[in-house]
């Protein structure tokens, strides 16, 4: 963890998280085609809830690791986990749920994501 990630007592910021669960959602994406595939087909994604549980400090300097699956998978909106831990050890877990949009409006989540998740 780098220290632009850190508050003053040189633990993670909590807002710093969900930069984290994003990368590892594009890493998730990334693996069934990617994001650009996404937008090649006409659909986004967009963040309807989210949320973190907090269970040990990140620290400056952690190595941390960020596990991603599928925890909800509806017609239009996939909710994903996200473990995040540091030598093994637990530091949070966080939930986000996306909603395929096209046009603005709530759509069928594409096959690329339904046939993997």
């Amino acid at each position: 963890m780098r220290p632009r990630h850190c508050d003053a007592q040189a633990m993670m910021h909590a807002a710093r998280y969900y930069e984290y669960f994003e990368d590892a959602f594009l890493d998730w994406l990334g693996a069934r085609g990617g994001y650009d595939r996404l937008r090649r087909e006409g659909a986004d994604l967009v963040v309807k809830a989210s949320g973190c549980e907090h269970h040990a400090p990140a620290r400056l300097g952690d190595v941390l690791a960020v596990e991603s699956a599928p925890a909800r998978v509806g017609t239009t909106s996939i909710t994903m986990t996200f473990t995040m831990r540091s030598e093994g050890d637990l530091v949070a877990v966080g939930t986000i749920t996306y909603v395929c949009v096209r046009d603005g409006r709530a759509a069928p989540l594409p096959d690329m994501i339904r046939e993997f998740a």
